[in-house]
């Protein structure tokens, strides 16, 4: 199923613009009277009628909406932004796919790379989001430094992965359906005072297992984790 993002939606039009409309009209070769599914970022499908075809916009009448899926829980990972930013762009695209709600560009004493793009990484996640027929965009934010994302942060179902062979396994201390936040460094790890103005608060450690994962391939196993903990509630709930 091929679905377009439309900005401009209301009860009955919806206007799709930019890349979604050049898609639309000269790959797809789509004309008026042909049905099409869309997404408008806040959780809703819609089907669609194309009734008008301009240069700059595609018209459809909306037939038909429902609400997209919603995981009863919420995640966010709070990563240190990579050297390459092409590595930190592939993590926000496949922990779009996998399912994060909430992506903060952590900025911390190690981070080589201290600013992103953030409409680029809009863009990945409008595209991701499609791709995995997510109807709800995940949320963006702009980079923190540590010492204030710790202080707006609280440390309920707050975790910090970091090398520590003493911290228990992720997977093990988190519960299902329950809002997850986890904190992953630069590379080269927190520092020793990061890691313990985490703890003071209150954030607990944990391992993302037992090898040594860059930076965005720990944010994406963190999240992959997340997943499987609560599909695998869902299958004992449903047995």
């Amino acid at each position: 199923m091929i679905i377009f993002y439309a900005q401009n939606i209301n009860d009955n039009t919806a206007l799709i613009t930019g890349e979604d409309m050049r898609h639309c009209s000269k790959v797809l070769r789509k004309r008026p009277g042909d049905t099409i599914i869309l997404i408008d970022g806040e959780g809703w499908f819609y089907e669609a009628t194309i009734t008008g075809m301009e240069r700059d916009y595609c018209q459809a009448s909306i037939n038909r909406k429902w609400k997209g899926y919603e995981r009863p829980y919420k995640l966010e990972i709070a990563i240190s932004p990579v050297k390459n930013p092409s590595r930190f762009e592939w993590f926000v695209e496949k922990a779009v796919e996998i399912g994060v709600d909430t992506i903060v560009p952590l900025i911390c004493s190690r981070t080589e790379k201290r600013n992103v793009k953030m409409q680029r990484l809009k863009n990945i996640v409008i595209s991701a989001s499609k791709q995995s027929l997510k109807a709800k965009f995940a949320l963006i934010k702009e980079p923190l430094e540590y010492g204030n994302y710790l202080s707006r942060v609280g440390s309920d179902g707050t975790f910090i992965a970091h090398l520590n062979e003493n911290t228990g396994y992720f997977g093990k201390m988190i519960a299902p359906r329950a809002d997850v936040t986890i904190l992953i460094g630069p590379e080269g790890d927190f520092t020793p005072e990061e890691i313990k103005a985490a703890l003071d608060k209150g954030i607990k450690p944990v391992s993302l297992g037992a090898s040594r994962l860059r930076t965005e391939t720990a944010g994406i196993v963190a999240c992959q984790i997340v997943n499987t903990v609560n599909e695998l509630y869902n299958e004992d709930a449903n047995s």
